[in-house]
């Protein structure tokens, strides 16, 4: 109770402002604000007592400083940052333990106050500038000591043990001010390291998951565009349930490869993945796939959507599929209750008109234990967002919800996790539009600019078309190969980027299916030759990077290199077949 009083009392010198500002820039602010007001209010009274004791000369002094600490804690309050305030905060510290150490104060005592006066300033302005302020006091003090005192009453006569305490005491409250900066200062260099050695693991693991996402995707590809043709295909009853069953455990593969794309990097919200769907149909087929898996017969599942919903929205409906699979899963495998409940609650929020501004509520009987809740309040200077934030931070890690945060953060959301006696509660919002499909959409953006105008070129009919392939691979050429075949008029293949360059100035394409890692020459540079080509012809051939690199990243680099579209494998054939129609 007392400890929170406090903490409530200190808060109070912390402005709104300071909330993201790192911790050593807090504690500046805190200590300046705090030590400033405490000197208004301390300075103050003594210059009251002593214009009430009729003692002009220390009442004067007195309540000019006060009212120099009151200017300074006013002007700096716009920002604590800025040096200048912190130097005549410092500066006028040192004029009042100055005089305090000539006069004695009112009690006859405050020269003592001066111990304090290292800490202050090598706390507040570092330890360099701050050994400045200190050694400034320092001499004011020898040079008094030094020098003979003038007759008059109001200076204080120190005695020679009085002196030399005061020298060694500020020596000594130096030293320690000195030393607790020094290891202040090793601990935030600490922290430091372990940033930079953290980002240095978290690029290396990037870097790792690229090349795994590329090596798995190529064959993966290969194996869901087989199964795709097998499907369309005559086979009796038994041989169709065996390719459903493989076809159910490439597309689970499939999810597995995205979810490490997603545990690497914050997807953007891309305009592309935008599609009309009704939100009902898509959560309960989300949990249709939970059915029939072991463990969950005694699950019961609840779906709630308020009735000013609309029937069709438009959004990333891959998004929330993927944070509902992640979240409903974790929850089966951590949720300890013999008999398990989970209910979805999907309600309206106010929004801008056009908008559908959701709030997802995920309500489950999982009991998560936090013992050491309570106690942790009462161990420092924490405010109340603060524990929320670490609790919810040490939930995500116990349930492995990592990316399923940074999915739902990718949106500009937050993932707040709350827990109770007997329930836990999952919250986050979505933001849609009213339904419209992506051709309105399409039109919409381009009315208003946002779109890049498509230059004019005559329309080729699909079956029509000449195409290159430059794929250097031989499995991924026969795959897209068998893929478009029996839709176009011809197909050429090259087996880098050189290659491709060679045929395309002597064969005239409707359009470039282009792989990026190739030997010889990649994709990319085989690109920018082929655009400088047509600039002296004054002429444009669609290309279409198909790779299995699926990294936003990957995509801008393709784009600034002058493709006209990407694709990144697996894919099934209607999805090329319609995108080469589209470019056509």
């Amino acid at each position: 109770m007392l400890t929170s009083f406090f903490n409530k009392i200190v808060s109070q010198f912390i402005p709104e402002r300071e909330d993201k500002a790192d911790m050593d820039s807090k504690t500046k602010t805190l200590l300046l604000n705090i030590t400033n007001f405490l000197f208004i209010i301390t300075v103050l009274i003594e210059g009251i007592i002593s214009l009430v004791q009729e003692n002009l000369i220390l009442a004067a002094p007195l309540l000019v400083l006060s009212l120099s600490f009151t200017a300074n804690y006013y002007f700096s309050s716009r920002d604590e940052q800025d040096l200048r305030f912190q130097n005549i905060f410092l500066a006028i510290l040192l004029v009042t333990f100055s005089f305090f150490i000539v006069t004695g104060g009112v009690t006859g005592l405050d020269g003592y106050w001066t111990v304090f006066y290292p800490f202050l300033a090598m706390t507040i302005s570092g330890r360099k500038r701050g050994t400045y302020w200190a050694l400034g006091l320092f001499v004011v003090m020898v040079l008094f000591f030094l020098l003979p005192a003038p007759p008059v009453n109001w200076i204080i006569d120190y005695t020679l043990p009085e002196k030399l305490f005061f020298i060694f005491s500020f020596l000594i409250a130096f030293l320690i001010g000195f030393t607790f900066q020094f290891l202040r200062s090793e601990v935030f260099l600490e922290k430091d390291r372990q940033i930079l050695e953290s980002e240095n693991q978290n690029r290396a693991q990037e870097s790792l998951i690229n090349k795994l996402s590329y090596q798995i995707r190529t064959p993966l590809n290969n194996i869901t565009g087989i199964l795709e043709l097998l499907d369309n295909s005559e086979m009796n009853d038994e041989q169709r349930d065996y390719l459903n069953t493989i076809h159910a455990s490439t597309n689970n593969l499939v999810d597995v490869v995205n979810n490490l794309v997603f545990a690497s990097k914050t997807f953007a919200h891309e305009p592309e993945n935008m599609t009309s769907f009704n939100l009902y149909t898509t959560l309960n087929n989300t949990i249709r796939l939970f059915s029939g898996k072991p463990g969950l017969a005694r699950t019961r599942f609840n779906l709630s959507l308020s009735a000013d919903i609309p029937t069709a929205i438009t959004g990333n409906s891959i998004k929330i599929k993927q944070v509902f699979l992640n979240l409903i899963n974790s929850i089966v495998k951590n949720n300890n209750q013999s008999s398990k409940f989970i209910t979805i609650e999907v309600t309206r929020l106010d929004g801008m008109p056009g908008k559908v501004e959701l709030l997802f509520r995920i309500i489950t009987n999982m009991v998560i234990p936090d013992d050491n809740k309570l106690n942790r309040v009462d161990e420092g200077f924490f405010n109340y967002k603060d524990l929320d934030r670490i609790n919810n931070s040490r939930i995500i890690d116990k349930l492995d919800l990592g990316i399923t945060l940074k999915i739902i953060e990718s949106e500009g959301r937050s993932f707040n996790i709350l827990t109770e006696i007997d329930k836990t509660i999952f919250e986050f919002a979505f933001s849609f539009n009213e339904g419209l499909d992506v051709d309105n959409i399409s039109n919409t953006l381009r009315e208003s600019g946002l779109a890049e105008e498509e230059p004019v070129k005559p329309e080729v009919n699909l079956k029509d078309a000449t195409i290159l392939l430059a794929e250097d691979n031989l499995s991924n050429q026969q795959i897209i190969i068998l893929y478009i075949k029996n839709s176009v008029r011809k197909i050429d293949v090259a087996f880098n980027g050189k290659e491709a360059l060679e045929k395309f100035g002597h064969t005239k394409y409707d359009l470039v299916l282009m792989d990026i890692q190739m030997p010889v020459m990649d994709g990319l540079k085989a690109t920018q030759k082929i655009r400088e080509i047509e600039q002296s012809t004054n002429s444009h051939t669609p290309i279409i990077a198909v790779t299995a690199n699926a990294f936003p990243e990957d995509k801008e680099r393709c784009m600034a290199a002058g493709m006209d579209g990407y694709i990144s494998k697996p894919f099934q054939p209607d999805e090329l077949l319609q995108l080469i129609k589209k470019h056509l």
